[in-house]
């Protein structure tokens, strides 16, 4: 009786495999297009990026390929101990266990590919599979909303007079003065979580996805809603993406934990790096060009040199004991300033946190100096913001710093005077996005129960709220006065 090995893993190869049927000949298989998209289906759950059972993962071709004897001898499927297990005559041990044995011409595809040599077809052979199958098509969006779908980006185009709003398989544009929808782009990710305006309001880099199994970034145009260029895909949904000032650069950050940076010419993707240990809610340039920042779930934010993806420092006050305020707190988003050094970032605790990253990667230091560095105080300066939730989103221009909270609550701050201007109220459940626009001084906000509102960032009035749900009647609402401070 052969010693169990892969435990489990038989099982899920079967379900994997059960689609497959008719003779094989070496030259017809194709692992990234006949076998890579069923082990991503069904086998990766047990034997996946985050779960291994029988100490055994197959989400890329190199971990595929592991095991000890050799899951896969190329050229020889007899001595391949995952090729003998399917054949296993012995039904007890034979994988998979407690299922049908696979069909002769299932085994016979398999036998071949690996008698062909297992040879890999797709790009990188220490990428998750699902990364490498390239853009899925999307279907449309529902014609008319019977729920309200959660607002999870809003972005207000150059000019002022539209507001884009992340719905269902779509981004819904809207009229900032009626309330009015104007257009739908449809055939896009399931959820819509990060939209941002190229400079002349053209186009749309919209990120989003579908939660554990799909990433997409892609370039829209803002008009018909064509997908002009999908950038990328990603083991997970993507949270944040943004231009560089001169929009000539992009970056994006996904809940697989990577940061990767586009040229917008070409689309190229000219780094990608996966330092973070957990979601990478929010991303952002400086507004010299040289870093690229990325705030995180594990409670960090990773600053990189933009041209090359290298990690510069690890900003870490997120992790500080502040006064009565325990650390330990992820960060759901950063932002440069448009003309300084300094960084914002927020998401748990009771902080907005303004940092720079040369003076963070000088307090750093190293093991050899760090009891002088825990003498010193750091350069970090500490706004108080009073919410009594997390911080979801950031907005940072024309020296004021906006925060949408889990409590319902916007509340505006001056970077100069490091004060609060104004707190913005009436929405009813989280605030997960927001945009603010400077030239008009408008502010965007969206809430969790797919409700919007515009702001008049001078008086603090309500200009309008309405439901981001298409199809359905009223849905503007003007508002005559504001209840705000």
């Amino acid at each position: 009786m052969r010693a169990p090995l892969f435990p489990r893993f038989a099982l899920a190869l079967l379900a994997t495999l059960a689609a497959l049927s008719g003779s094989a000949r070496a030259a017809e298989v194709s692992f990234m297009r006949d076998l890579a998209p069923l082990l991503v289906q069904r086998c990766t759950g047990c034997h996946g990026a985050t779960k291994e059972e029988g100490s055994y993962r197959l989400h890329t071709f190199e971990r595929l390929m592991e095991g000890d004897p050799s899951a896969i001898v190329p050229g020889h499927p007899e001595k391949s101990e995952l090729f003998a297990r399917i054949t296993e005559p012995n039904a007890s041990d034979r994988m998979p266990q407690e299922d049908a044995a696979l069909t002769p011409a299932q085994v016979e595809l398999f036998r071949a590919w690996i008698l062909a040599g297992a040879k890999f077809d797709g790009a990188d052979p220490k990428a998750p599979f699902k990364t490498l199958f390239g853009p899925r098509e999307h279907p449309a969006a529902p014609a008319r909303y019977t729920t309200p779908v959660p607002v999870l980006a809003v972005v207000i185009a150059p000019g002022g007079k539209e507001v884009a709003v992340g719905g269902y398989h779509e981004v819904t544009i809207w009229d900032t003065v009626t309330g009015l929808l104007l257009r739908r782009l449809d055939h896009l990710p399931q959820k819509i979580q990060s939209l941002a305006y190229s400079q002349d309001g053209r186009q749309l880099l919209v990120g989003g996805g579908t939660p554990g199994d799909y990433g997409e970034l892609a370039l829209v145009d803002a008009a018909t809603g064509k997908r002009l260029r999908v950038l990328d895909t990603f083991g997970d949904v993507v949270l944040s993406a943004s231009f560089r000032a001169d929009g000539q650069r992009i970056a994006a950050g996904s809940a697989d934990q990577t940061v990767r940076v586009y040229d917008v010419a070409d689309g190229h993707r000219l780094w990608s790096m996966k330092l973070h240990a957990d979601w990478v809610t929010g991303v952002s340039f400086s507004a010299d060009q040289r870093y690229v920042a990325s705030s995180s779930k594990d409670k960090t934010v990773k600053i990189y040199e933009a041209e090359t993806g290298t990690l510069y420092t690890t900003y870490t006050g997120h992790n500080q004991i502040l006064g009565q305020y325990a650390g330990q707190n992820p960060v759901y988003a950063v932002k440069f300033t448009a003309d300084s050094p300094v960084a914002v970032s927020a998401g748990g605790g009771a902080w907005l946190q303004l940092w720079e990253p040369e003076k963070a990667r000088d307090e750093n230091g190293t093991a050899a100096d760090m009891e002088l560095r825990f003498r010193k105080v750091g350069h970090a300066r500490y706004i108080a913001h009073e919410l009594k939730q997390e911080v979801f989103a950031l907005a940072v221009s024309q020296g004021q710093i906006f925060a949408a909270s889990a409590d319902g609550q916007v509340k505006q701050f001056d970077l100069a005077t490091m004060g609060e201007v104004r707190t913005y109220t009436g929405h009813k459940d989280w605030v997960y996005a927001l945009d603010y626009d400077g030239a008009t001084q408008r502010l965007a906000t969206g809430g969790y129960d797919g409700e919007v509102r515009v702001w008049d960032t001078i008086s603090g009035a309500c200009l309008m709220t309405f439901q981001a749900m298409p199809g359905n009647p009223n849905i503007a609402t003007r508002v005559a006065q504001a209840g705000n401070k």
